[in-house]
C-alpha cells in the first residue's frame, strides 16, 4: 500500500490510481475503467472497472471485511479473540446467540461490544489529532491542492445560497434540475447530506431520499453515481455514500 490510504479505501479493499485504474489492496489485480469485464463464469454479465473490482473483492477475498480481518496482528492490532467477536458481530446475530456459541454470558458479549465502541471513539480522536498535525505541516500543499481541484465541485457559500434561493422552495424541494453543471452539482452536494457514510442503502431507500428534494429520482440517482457521490454494487441492489 504505497500511498496514504483513506478509511473508505481501506474499508472497500481497493483504491483508484490515476484517472482509470482500480487496484486491489490485497493482490495485484487491477481493472481499467476504459474497458468492461465479464463478472460471471458464463460471461453473460459485464461491469465497468469498479463493478468488476467489487465482484473481485467478494469472490476472491470473501469481501473486504474478511480480507481486513485476516490481516496480521501487527497491521490490525487485534487479538484472535477480538477478531472472533468482530466476525460474530458482523453476522448480525444477537448477544444471546453469540454467548451460546462461545459458552459465555451475555454480559461478557455486551462488554466486548462496549470496548469496540470505546476503541472506535478513541481512534477518531487519534485521527483528528494526527490530521491536525498534518494540516499544520502541509498547509502550503493543502492550499495548492485546493487551487488544483475540480472547479465544478468547489463553490463559495454565496454561490450555494444563490442556487438554493433560485431552485429550492421553502420546504427544500427543487423546482427543476439545473441545466448548468455547477449549479446541478451544488444541489447534488446538498442532497448528499441526507446520506450517511459507511451505511448501505437499497435502491428504494435511495429513491425515497432523492424524492424529498427532486421529482425525477431516476435521473438524479444516475447523476449521483456519475459524479461519484454514491457508489453502487454491480447488480444495482446496494448503494453507499463515497
Amino acid at each position: 500500500m504505497e500511498h496514504e490510504l483513506t478509511i473508505e479505501e481501506i474499508r472497500k479493499g481497493y483504491s483508484k490510481n490515476g484517472e482509470f485504474l482500480f487496484h486491489c489492496l490485497y493482490c495485484d489485480q487491477t481493472f481499467d475503467d476504459r474497458f468492461v469485464y465479464p463478472i460471471s463464469d458464463s460471461n453473460n454479465q459485464f461491469a465497468r472497472a469498479e463493478g468488476a473490482m467489487i465482484y473481485h473483492m467478494k469472490h476472491e477475498h470473501n469481501g473486504s471485511f474478511n480480507a481486513l480481518l485476516n490481516l496480521d496482528k501487527n497491521q490490525t492490532g487485534l487479538s484472535d479473540t477480538q477478531k472472533k467477536f468482530l466476525l460474530l458481530f458482523s453476522t448480525g446475530i444477537n448477544d444471546q446467540e453469540i454467548a451460546n456459541q462461545l459458552g459465555i454470558t451475555t454480559s461478557a458479549v455486551r462488554n466486548h461490544r462496549f470496548k469496540f465502541k470505546e476503541k472506535k471513539r478513541q481512534a477518531k480522536i487519534l485521527l483528528a489529532l494526527l490530521e491536525s498535525i498534518d494540516e499544520k505541516e502541509h498547509s502550503e500543499l493543502i492550499a495548492n491542492s485546493l487551487i488544483d481541484s475540480d472547479e465544478r465541485f468547489v463553490s463559495t457559500k454565496k454561490e450555494r445560497e444563490k442556487v438554493f434561493d433560485v431552485f429550492l422552495d421553502k420546504n427544500g424541494k427543487a423546482n427543476q434540475i439545473p441545466t448548468k453543471e455547477k449549479k446541478r452539482i451544488i444541489l447534488l452536494q446538498k442532497l448528499a447530506e441526507n446520506f450517511t457514510s459507511e451505511k448501505q442503502y437499497t435502491e428504494k431507500e435511495v429513491n425515497t431520499i432523492i424524492s424529498k428534494m427532486f421529482e425525477d429520482y431516476v435521473t438524479i440517482r444516475r447523476y449521483l453515481i456519475e459524479y461519484g457521490i454514491l457508489g453502487r454494487t454491480v447488480d444495482g441492489t446496494m448503494y453507499w455514500k463515497i
